[in-house]
């Protein structure tokens, strides 16, 4: 039988050869439209649909990153990165590290600075990739969660305002209140405050450009509407705020200096003159923070600043925390009387912050007087 050719019973003859297949112009323009219209719909589930908390790791174990896991196996952390201050003459280093806690494995980045290994300036939780663990990711590539706080002090300084209602515990009753903070840091208090709270209007002011530098790329650390870095002395900056008749409804101070014996705050704003132009730039409900730091539990030091305080302001209260040596001053313009009564009404309302914030299981006990 011929090939191609079909005999039926009824011999009738059907021509199977199949014709050369070719594509119409218009076909070719079509499938182009639908495989380009795939291609824009994965880009803007990409980009917009994922969960902001999701960063794909697109790195991951690609050449130097791949020399970068083989280096923490075994290991507990890994070193991110270290940058030296031509301002400050510090060095500062980033560190991943893998800790175990009561909810399970845990990888914290901290900031230190060289010489100082045991006393981290910054300590925040990284949101880990899936199921991806410290030994098997690239951690550089995690995000920074901002709500989990690590350190107590950190936890008291952003407690503080809220203890004596200079901040409410009611979000909208703290809409567009102005928040300034001296000292950067890694940025944990004020883009905690920034997330719990987007409408406050928050200054941070730091001295040193490498610190800014080392938070906005390590510690996600963002300048938006309503929050923003500036670089630029902080002891000048209070005194053009007071020229100006800026006013904040909260002012941190937790600037720090290479002093061995409190190197918080910094020597140069302990001072008369600098405490009554912190307090004037004070609104009448106000409160300024300050982050004490005693080396070799310089108890006497601390009461001295925390008098040399009470100075220029209604009253001043200490709190003390449990697994730090951290104090924090809470300075208003408001006289509390050091009642019963009102030391309780303080540790209560603590207690609520605390509790409000999500702040307790970190801060736990904290001593008010």
């Amino acid at each position: 039988m011929p090939q191609g050719i079909l005999y039926t019973p009824n011999e009738i003859v059907f021509n199977l050869k199949k014709p050369p297949r070719t594509m119409s112009l218009t076909t070719k323009r079509y499938f182009a439209f639908i495989f380009s219209f795939c291609i824009f719909m994965y880009l803007v589930l990409y980009f917009y649909v994922l969960p902001a908390e999701v960063l794909v790791d697109e790195q991951y174990g690609r050449g130097l990153d791949e020399e970068l896991l083989n280096q923490k196996k075994g290991l507990e952390e890994s070193i991110i990165t270290q940058e030296c201050s031509t301002v400050t003459d510090n060095c500062y280093v980033v560190v991943d590290k893998k800790v175990e806690t009561e909810l399970g494995q845990m990888v914290e980045r901290h900031m230190y600075v060289k010489g100082f290994e045991d006393e981290s300036d910054t300590i925040v939780r990284l949101i880990p990739q899936g199921d991806r663990t410290f030994e098997y990711s690239d951690t550089r590539m995690w995000k920074v969660d901002h709500l989990s706080i690590r350190a107590q002090y950190i936890a008291a300084l952003i407690s503080a305002p809220f203890i004596v209602s200079s901040l409410s515990l009611v979000d909208s009753d703290n809409d567009g209140k102005a928040i300034l903070e001296i000292g950067l840091g890694g940025g944990s208090l004020d883009m905690f405050l920034h997330q719990l709270n987007p409408k406050l209007n928050i200054t941070v002011v730091e001295l040193d450009p490498v610190v800014v530098g080392i938070a906005r790329k390590w510690f996600n650390v963002v300048n938006d509407n309503t929050r923003r870095t500036i670089t630029a002395d902080g002891l000048k900056f209070i005194k053009e705020a007071k020229k100006n008749g800026e006013l904040y409804e909260v002012v941190f101070l937790d600037a720090c200096d290479n002093s061995k014996i409190i190197p918080c705050p910094s020597k140069i704003f302990r001072n008369p003159e600098t405490f009554s132009t912190l307090s004037s730039i004070l609104s009448s409900t106000g409160a300024l923070i300050v982050n004490i730091l005693p080396q070799n539990d310089d108890t006497a030091g601390v009461i001295q600043i925390v008098e040399d305080l009470s100075q220029h302001f209604g009253s001043c209260i200490k709190v003390s925390i449990t697994d730090e040596v951290n104090v924090i001053a809470i300075c208003t313009k408001q006289a509390f009387t050091d009642s019963t009564s009102n030391v309780d009404f303080l540790k209560r309302r603590a207690n609520a912050v605390t509790m409000r914030l999500g702040l307790q299981d970190v801060l736990k006990t904290i001593k008010i007087n």
